[in-house]
This record gives C-alpha cells, sequence and structure tokens, in this order.
C-alpha cells in the first residue's frame, strides 16, 4: 500500500467484528433465567405429584360410630311365674300369680300378711316360711282353734288325708315345704323310702334319715300310708 498519498492517510483500517450491544446480551440472560425457573418449576409439581400419588395409597379404615365388635343382647325373656292358694288366717285369702323361685314368706305376704286370728305357735310349727313354692301350692296359715293346719303340695298330687303329706309318697317340692326340710333332706327322705319303705313316722330318726329335733317341726304334717 502506498501510504505517501495523502488520501490514504484518512482510511480506516480493516479491524474486527464489532460487539453485540449490550441489549441482546440482557435478552439472552433472561430467555436462560426464565428457562433455569421453568425447568425448576417442572421438577417441583413433579415432586409434589409423586408425594401426594404415594399419600393417597395409604386408605385408614375406621370403623362406625354405631358399630360394636361384642354380639348384639338378646331380648330379656318374659320372667315365668306360678300360681298358688293361701287359706286361712290371712288378711286377703285367694290365689295369686308369683314368680318361679318364691317362697312361702313371699305368699303370706302376696295375701296380707297374717291376720289377727293367727296361731303363732302353730304357724311356727306347719309353715316352713323359707321353702320354694310350686305351681298349684296351697298355703294355709293355722286359726286359733284350729286342730291343725296343713300345707300340701300341688293338688291333686298323692296325699294322705287331712292335708297330711306321706312320706312314702310325697315328691321332693312337697317334702320341701316342711318345716326343717330342704332339698337335700327331701333327696334323703326318698332315697331311704325307695330302699325300704317307711312303716311309721319314727322311722326317719331310727334309719337316721333325719335328727329327732328335725322330726319335731314336721311331725304333726306327715303321715305314712
Amino acid at each position: 500500500m502506498d501510504t505517501s498519498a495523502p488520501w490514504r492517510a484518512i482510511e480506516t483500517p480493516e479491524t474486527a467484528q464489532p460487539e453485540p450491544p449490550p441489549q441482546r446480551l440482557r435478552l439472552d440472560m433472561s430467555r436462560l433465567l426464565l428457562a433455569a425457573v421453568g425447568v425448576l418449576v417442572a421438577v417441583s409439581v413433579g415432586v409434589a405429584l409423586l408425594v401426594a400419588g404415594q399419600q393417597g395409597g395409604q386408605v385408614e379404615m375406621v370403623s362406625g360410630a354405631g358399630s360394636s365388635d361384642g354380639p348384639s343382647e338378646a331380648p330379656a325373656a318374659t320372667q315365668a311365674t306360678l300360681v298358688v292358694e293361701v287359706s286361712g288366717a290371712v288378711l286377703h285369702p285367694g290365689v295369686y300369680s308369683l314368680s318361679v323361685g318364691s317362697r312361702v314368706a313371699d305368699a303370706i305376704k302376696a295375701a296380707g300378711g297374717y291376720s289377727a286370728d293367727v296361731d303363732p305357735r302353730l304357724a311356727e310349727a306347719q309353715l316352713n316360711l323359707a321353702a320354694k313354692l310350686v305351681d298349684a301350692q296351697l298355703i294355709h296359715v293355722p286359726r286359733r282353734g284350729e286342730a291343725g293346719g296343713v300345707s300340701p303340695g300341688p293338688a291333686g298330687s298323692a296325699t294322705a288325708t287331712a292335708g297330711l303329706i306321706d312320706l312314702n309318697t310325697a315328691t321332693a317340692e312337697q317334702l320341701d315345704t316342711l318345716p326343717g326340710v330342704g332339698p337335700v333332706t327331701a333327696q334323703k327322705i326318698i332315697a331311704a323310702r325307695d330302699q325300704q319303705p317307711f312303716r311309721s313316722i319314727d322311722d326317719l330318726v331310727t334309719r337316721k334319715v333325719v335328727p329327732a329335733s328335725t322330726l319335731a317341726k314336721f311331725r304333726a304334717l306327715v303321715t305314712v300310708g
């Protein structure tokens, strides 16, 4: 090149490509930043969906508020009853319906209790207030002046005349109504007569079925047929 020419001195030498303006650089950085934010958002959403899916797979079984593991209660059964007659020295003689398991004392109470003409001595000797009642039983409370009271078992059962209980034919329920005789003693009397019938009332003592003190409580109420 001839630099001596004066017009050559004002020529601009050839240089490299100019740098891009700053505005374009800021635009490129914004795009990169938006892209990075988009990736982070996508990752966050994916993680959240994964956690929600895992939690949603867990199911807890809760029983209803009114449920019960135990068996339902059965309705209460109707209470069984028996019918007895109370006569003699009570305020209200008559027929009464009482629950099974009731005692002679309960029957007398249902009839109003003893009346003024009761014979306390005979009542104590002839009535076993603790004895359990049987259906169709007659409870007689002795009055003053009576030769003897009766407290037989069910109507139509085998008993001797005058309402006395036959030791050889009476049922366990009938024997249980005697003063001083309970279920155990009644079974002893029946077992003894099955081996050999009683010939007299005193056989109960001689054969050691009951002691003499117990026989004295019901001697006037029994017989031997």
